[in-house]
């Protein structure tokens, strides 16, 4: 059997501030909570993603500090440039806004906001990913 993806394990300082952003932002929900007291993991996916694109978030991690100039980033597609703009005011209002919303790559239109843990996660509409063949 070839080998399947089934999830992503982040290690957090804050579990419960981890959850919380991934469903206000991401719009994703708990599958399996594995935790007590902000200990343990807790698994989130998207409606129709259970089984493709899983997050867990297990406590005992540390904050990320990312340079400015550090690219690493989880990408998730929105429906319209209003919706970037939408999510990049949410973000600049809590003070979590990485990048402006803008047309980094020819037709896509993204931003970067940090979650509670230090990732970067961009949202962005327009963006072939997987890139597809010229």
């Amino acid at each position: 059997m070839q080998p399947q993806f089934t999830h992503v394990c982040l290690h957090v300082e804050n579990l419960e501030d981890c959850v919380d952003f991934y469903r206000r932002y991401c719009r994703m929900t708990v599958i399996e909570d594995r935790s007590a007291n902000g200990e343990g993991s807790v698994y989130l996916s998207q409606a129709g993603s259970v089984g493709t694109l899983v997050f867990q978030f297990m406590s005992g991690g540390r904050t990320r500090s990312l340079a400015d100039t550090d690219e690493r980033h989880f990408g998730f597609a929105v429906e319209s440039r209003d919706k970037v703009d939408e999510i990049a005011a949410m973000a600049r209002q809590d003070r979590i806004l990485f990048w402006e919303p803008g047309e980094y790559l020819k037709g896509a239109y993204l931003c970067g906001v940090k979650d509670p843990n230090g990732n970067c996660i961009e949202f962005g509409h327009g963006h072939p990913v997987p890139p597809r063949p010229a």
